[in-house]
């Protein structure tokens, strides 16, 4: 890092003055007090000099340009430096923690509300700002696997790495312990409410820990320390910091902060014992004190409110199991009763909807936003506006793909909203509106679906709830997230949705139209990781199914017998695969048009199947007409125009055509490399590389060749592992 001028001038004049007042002191001092005087007057240059560079130098930003194909590792916004009173013992030992890790994991506990993930917000945000390093938040809810899968992107492990860890490879999260374990960044791990005694445990047996003596591994969980699995302490050998509701003067002052207008102290403390010091009701009632409008103006008229409502105390002398969650759900019930007397009775609505929503999980707020009318837009627009001055939800810093928004509920707060059938299919719709809105093969729309995909996991744990219509249309609409998942290159995660959904969807059948399309993507992604034989037994059930059902002319039928054609050259036939997508592009022209982007995939890939049937001259014609029509419907950086280039360039390479392949492949990579990034399947699986090395080398250029492959070689080594087929393809050339 170079420093400015002006920087090494700052510096210089500090240690100068220095250097001075050391002189000025040293008449009169004995031997030893003259050399502590020095040795003062150069730690106090070093520590200005280090101060003056962690000032100025940026916080470091997580895998700075790539976009991470598992969960966010965002840090959410916290509920403020008020919620934080009282808790200085705990601020002080967490981020001693963070400056020295002492080997052990560190884990939160406490009631639902007690402030656990406030309190670590507010340590990840002190990390970053003391050590410009950014913290890693992994959410519970979200999945863990996938937080992982973000980390190892994050530390750049390669492809192999992340493939195995979302198969659940055991010796593959041991092996992300040991790369943080030997890292010499600066880190802190968050694992957010870890509330499940079975991924609690996974969580630990994993070994974690062993990774904790290089940086701070920090969980919250409502599990206690206490807790035991299997005969053993669930949380063995990690320090745990039980918390508890707030004392009596720290929770009467997390209100004045909150509603300095709400009256005197002792009227704060009246209402805080009757909130029992829990910081999530506190920030309830002060948000809604201090909100502009409240019915209610004063600590002792939100009192009176509580009392009518039959609330003498939140919590009771003891624990959780009281029924403090019904309790607590009344101090925002008087926070929705004051929004309907504002006359904004949707906030009740859209809190029990929000609630079916993947909690402590970002939400597009667009997604609320499906209605066709203005008036109905503004409508939902206000309310959520007034769940957010009453502190209901949290809207976050970060923004979704558009610009737009992002909202997140508190876990607890979800848990006693959710209420009803009703709401569930209501969220069910406006999920199935925005993922419609997408098109999954667009890899401008994949961030979209890697924020909606969480929430359709959510909502298929209420599958029992949901009546037919409403499962069948979440069915399909998680078949349409597969279908993303699977071309944005994360196969393996997508046959896991696919298969999770099916179990839970079981009861419609498996010839129900929407389970015939999520089993049509299930064996696409099957396929797409190399099982095609699997990927063409179920293709074939799910092409006749479709065919009885829809008729052979359908378009949903159409896209299987699409699938089930390339399947079949994949095993080896592409001369009947040429024979079985030939009719597919009559019937596609035909009921879509000649520019709809299935038609033209299907030209595409009919294209392919003529050049290894030996018509090369006719596929090259067939290539440069797809490619010219995707750019001008899809636009030149579309994933599919992309995809087009690179065959026409293998076909140039198989045609020995080499010199029309090099000129093809150079801008092609850099494109690939710009749009896609470095990591992704069709930058590394696809080799454009590879191709461009053979190329090279046909042409009698050796040792560039040779460099291309070399350095293809390493980076498949590293992203996909050396026994990939990719990758032994390309070392194979290599040793030729």
């Amino acid at each position: 890092m170079r420093w400015s001028r002006p920087r090494v001038s700052w510096i210089a004049v500090v240690a100068v003055l220095a250097v001075v007042v050391a002189l000025l002191l040293w008449e009169g001092l004995d031997r030893a007090d003259k050399w502590a005087s020095v040795a003062g007057g150069g730690a106090a240059v070093a520590g200005l000099v280090i101060a003056e560079l962690r000032r100025r130098r940026p916080a470091r930003r997580s895998g700075s340009g790539a976009t991470f194909t598992g969960a966010p590792l965002t840090v959410p916004a916290g509920g403020g430096t008020a919620l934080l009173r009282g808790r200085d013992q705990h601020v002080r030992r967490l981020r001693r923690a963070a400056r020295r890790p002492d080997g052990r994991l560190y884990v939160l506990t406490g009631l639902g509300g007690v402030g656990k993930s406030c309190l670590a917000v507010s340590t990840c945000r002190w990390f970053e700002r003391r050590h410009g390093e950014r913290a890693w938040w992994i959410t519970a809810e979200e999945g863990l696997t996938e937080g992982l899968v973000s980390v190892a992107e994050d530390l750049r492990l390669g492809r192999a790495h992340v493939t195995a860890i979302r198969a659940g490879s055991p010796r593959a999260v041991e092996q992300l312990w040991e790369a943080l374990s030997r890292t010499r960044r600066r880190w802190l791990l968050v694992f957010d409410n870890v509330d499940d005694t079975q991924v609690a445990a996974g969580l630990v047996g994993s070994a974690v820990a062993r990774c904790a003596d290089r940086g701070l591994v920090l969980v919250t969980s409502r599990l206690a320390g206490t807790s035991r699995i299997g005969g053993r302490p669930l949380w063995d050998g990690a320090e745990t910091v039980e918390l508890g509701p707030l004392g009596g003067p720290d929770a009467a002052q997390v209100l004045l902060d909150l509603a300095p207008g709400g009256g005197d102290r002792p009227a704060a403390e009246r209402l805080a014992a009757d909130l029992g010091g829990l910081p999530l009701a506190l920030h309830l009632a002060g948000s809604y004190l201090g909100s502009p409008f409240p019915i209610w103006r004063t600590f002792d008229d939100y009192r009176a409110a509580l009392r009518e409502l039959g609330v003498r105390t939140v919590l009771g002398p003891a624990d959780e199991s009281i029924g403090h969650r019904g309790n607590v759900a009344l101090t925002w019930e008087l926070s929705l009763s004051a929004l309907d007397r504002q006359g904004l009775p949707q906030c009740r609505a859209l809190l029990r909807v929000l609630a079916y929503f993947a909690p402590a999980v970002p939400v597009p707020e667009k997604v609320l936003q499906s209605e066709e009318t203005l008036e109905a837009r503004r409508l939902v627009q206000r309310g959520l506006e007034g769940l957010a001055d009453h502190g209901l939800i949290d809207r976050l810093d970060a923004t979704a793909p558009d610009g737009g928004r992002l909202l997140m509920l508190h876990p607890l707060v979800a848990d006693v909203s959710r209420q009803g059938a009703a709401a569930a299919g209501d969220a069910v719709d406006l999920l199935v509106a925005a993922v419609a809105a997408r098109r999954f093969d667009d890899n401008a729309e994949w961030r979209w679906f890697g924020l909606f995909a969480p929430h359709v996991e959510q909502l298929l744990k209420f599958s029992g709830t949901l009546g037919e219509e409403h499962l069948a249309k979440l069915v399909a609409t998680v078949a349409r997230v597969v279908a993303a998942s699977t071309w944005r290159g994360h196969e393996a995660a997508a046959e896991s949705l696919a298969g999770s959904a099916l179990r839970h969807a079981s009861g419609l059948g498996s010839d129900h139209a929407a389970m015939l399309a999520l089993r049509n993507e299930w064996a696409w992604a099957v396929g797409r990781q190399g099982r095609w034989k699997r990927a063409h037994s179920e293709l074939t059930e799910v092409c006749a199914a479709r065919t009885r059902l829809l008729g052979a002319g359908h378009r949903d039928t159409l896209d299987t017998r699409h699938k089930l054609a390339w399947a079949t050259g994949r095993l080896g036939d592409w001369e009947a695969a040429r024979d079985l997508l030939e009719p597919v592009l009559v019937a596609r022209s035909a009921l879509l048009g000649a520019d709809d982007p299935d038609t033209l995939h299907t030209r595409c890939c009919l294209a392919w199947a003529i050049g290894r049937c030996g018509r090369e001259e006719e596929a090259r014609q067939r290539y440069a007409e797809v490619i010219a029509d995707r750019r001008r419907v899809l636009g030149a950086d579309h994933v599919e125009t992309l995809d087009a280039r690179h065959s026409l360039a293998e076909l140039f390479v198989l045609s020995s055509l080499f010199g029309a392949a090099e000129r093809e492949l150079r801008p092609l990579i850099a494109d690939r490399l710009r749009v896609l990034g470095a990591e992704h399947p069709e930058t590394l699986d696809t080799r454009p590389r590879y191709w461009l090395g053979v190329a090279l080398l046909e042409q009698g250029r050796r040792r560039e060749g040779r460099r291309v492959l070399r350095r293809l070689a390493d980076d498949q080594t590293r992203h996909l592992g050396p026994g990939h087929a990719a990758t032994t393809a390309t070392l194979e050339r290599l040793n030729t």
